[in-house]
């Protein structure tokens, strides 16, 4: 059982080079598929080992940490591992007749091989207890979700993974940058480690409350690592990238990424938060709960507006995730029992929901490969 995290992460990574050496694009389809669910089905046990006997933590190659890397499963991470396995394997077997439409036969196999990669990353984020690793696996299901948008047969399939492609390295960049101030602080990557790091230099302020040290240093890192998040979330208003990529990818694509990617996101962010940085620090020596807050509020009602103005059904469909994505930020800083479980909750009703709507293909009474427009 303790081999189950890592596992979860290594089977579709190896799985993903042997999509490409198989070839034949209906072979290579069902060996994806069969990937898909057993990872889907190690995801599952995991959850319930972790349920009845408490986190898992696997030390690859047997090295301790903080000097060796960690893969953790907790609830929080079980819980997003799951139904983030659990989707790629249903949007993954939704597939085949998409497929025949909007992907050649001779790049299908380039796509299952960019779909398990994709996939690997984004559970590798989930999974991963070093914040280094975690700037890796965004960077794995990055670079496969560019390659991934610019299968689409429409030209400006190439334009959206473009322009994702330079806003995700700007959000990227910021990330790294603040995960090297941290280092710079604490000496250690591995986030537990920094925690207690943090913790061991707590000062008590004038009310008797504990809170970590004001450093410039600290609060630049978080902040730089928030901004590189909410890039990677699409939250407004770094979120332009997002309508166009939702619109002009293939549909099998745009149904995995709006289940999956920007969720995770959103978990990374809760995990920063408050697993590596504490409340008080990070809401109240840097107050930034109320700017996201507020963007939270404007992302909602201006991407609301916006959608309601839209007669493509993909882009009224991004538009919402981005104003859902508004909420689930929201329900992160009302710093509550009540806030954070909202946003979680939210994040698998919103996984399941926008994908099951990314796959309604009917409209004006027959299938389309392309865009749907809305009827009248």
């Amino acid at each position: 059982m303790n081999h189950l995290p890592i596992l979860m992460v290594t089977i579709p990574l190896l799985a993903a080079p042997a999509c490409l050496l198989l070839g034949h694009r209906r072979v290579v389809y069902v060996f994806a598929l069969l990937v898909s669910w057993i990872t889907f089905a190690i995801s599952l046990f995991q959850l319930g080992h972790v349920l009845q006997t408490g986190k898992i933590s696997y030390h690859i190659g047997n090295w301790a940490p903080p000097y060796g890397i960690e893969f953790v499963a907790d609830t929080l991470s079980a819980f997003v591992a799951m139904f983030v396995s659990g989707m790629g394997a249903l949007v993954l077997a939704y597939a085949p007749r998409l497929l025949e439409v909007e992907i050649p036969a001779s790049r299908q196999h380039y796509f299952c091989s960019l779909y398990l990669t994709c996939l690997t990353g984004l559970l590798g984020i989930t999974l991963t207890g070093d914040l280094f690793n975690v700037f890796v696996f965004l960077e794995i299901s990055s670079l496969s979700t560019y390659a991934l948008i610019s299968l689409g047969r429409d030209r400006r399939a190439v334009l959206a993974a473009l322009q994702y492609l330079f806003i995700g390295t700007i959000g990227a960049t910021f990330f790294l940058i603040g995960v090297g101030l941290l280092y710079q602080v604490t000496g250690t990557l591995n986030m537990n480690d920094i925690a207690s790091r943090l913790v061991e230099s707590e000062g008590v302020n004038g009310q008797g409350i504990i809170v970590l040290p004001a450093t410039r240093t600290l609060r630049v890192a978080l902040a730089f690592m928030t901004v590189g998040l909410a890039i990677k979330m699409a939250v407004f208003p770094v979120h332009k990238w997002l309508p166009n990529a939702y619109s002009y990818a293939p549909n099998i694509v745009t149904c995995f990424l709006a289940a999956t990617a920007s969720k995770v996101a959103v978990y990374a962010l809760i995990r920063l938060i408050f697993g590596v940085f504490t409340i008080e620090f990070s809401f109240d020596l840097l107050p930034m709960r109320y700017e996201l807050i507020l963007l939270s509020f404007l992302g909602i009602f201006i991407a609301s507006l916006t959608a309601i103005f839209q007669n493509n059904v993909k882009k009224i469909l991004a538009y919402s995730s981005v104003a859902q994505l508004g909420y689930m930020v929201l329900g992160v800083n009302l710093i509550n029992v009540m806030g954070l479980s909202s946003a979680i909750v939210h994040m698998f009703n919103h996984a399941v929901i926008k994908a099951a709507l990314f796959m309604v293909r009917k409209c004006h009474g027959r299938r389309s490969p392309g865009p749907c427009r809305v009827w009248g």
